[in-house]
């Protein structure tokens, strides 16, 4: 028994250290992001290109997917609830659960398979191979150049995908309402208006910027963290995108009690 209480509190304190850790890593991502000499031609074009392949370059493919399900979802939505007579909470439902919840977190899982599983094999392999040693050496800040701005570029991507998607499902759902009734426009707007108050918009923006900062922070620390073997990268990326799923999970679930409760 006591052999078990000292391996769980081992195990508590490891992970206790590495969250700390990571989060002094997280301010110190900060503080260069908030420094506004970071902001060089080079910078720039990192973050940039960061943004390109992360939201942009899948921008088509992923407002397809958000289409589709948002589609589904509503007309799902509209149909139960006009079966039951609850047609007046149908705008209440869709902002509550699928603009609010369920869209944030698609964002976020797209973007985490497509590119926070890729930074973390990006930075596990330029730590391998000693290219950040290399950097330190030429006197060039790696965090200004490598983590700061796929920290910045994920943000912003997970951001912009989030809001592409609410504002497309908030069009879908007008046209499965009111079909092409534009004397209703109005009155929807009004409705919406009315449900999305400038503190759902700062509280959904705010966990939004969290699950960019998941995506990205998560990752990179993960990479830095291996040994230096080559055949340890895989195990890298698996264990970041492990820790990544589960941050997003207890963010999510956060947001939902402290809504709620």
């Amino acid at each position: 028994m006591t052999a078990w209480i000292e391996q769980l509190g081992d195990a508590v304190l490891k992970r206790w250290a590495a969250f700390m850790a990571l989060l002094r890593f997280g301010f110190h991502l900060l503080e260069v992001a908030f420094n506004p000499h970071t902001y060089d031609s080079a910078t720039r074009w990192i973050i940039t290109k960061q943004i390109y392949f992360t939201a942009v370059q899948a921008l088509p493919i992923f407002l397809i997917y958000s289409l589709v399900i948002s589609s589904v979802l509503i007309r799902i939505m509209v149909s139960v609830a006009r079966d039951f007579g609850l047609s007046e909470y149908v705008p209440g439902l869709i902002v509550g659960f699928l603009v609010m919840e369920l869209l944030p977190l698609l964002s976020v899982l797209f973007v985490a398979l497509r590119s926070g599983a890729a930074i973390n094999t990006e930075i596990a392999l330029m730590h391998v191979n000693n290219e950040i040693v290399a950097f330190e050496h030429a006197q060039i800040d790696p965090a200004r150049y490598e983590f700061m701005p796929r920290v910045v570029g994920g943000v912003l991507s997970v951001l912009a995908l989030t809001g592409l998607s609410a504002l497309s499902a908030l069009v879908v759902a007008f046209f499965v309402i009111y079909g092409l009734d534009w004397s209703n426009l109005a009155n929807y707007t009004h409705d919406m208006a009315q449900l999305l108050p400038v503190t759902q918009v700062l509280g959904l923006t705010g966990k939004t910027i969290l699950f960019g900062l998941c995506v990205t922070l998560i990752p990179i620390k993960t990479g830095l963290e291996i040994p230096k073997r080559l055949f340890l990268v895989p195990v890298s990326v698996l264990k970041g995108m492990m820790r990544v799923f589960f941050a997003i999970v207890l963010i999510e679930v956060a947001s939902l009690t402290f809504k709620y409760m």
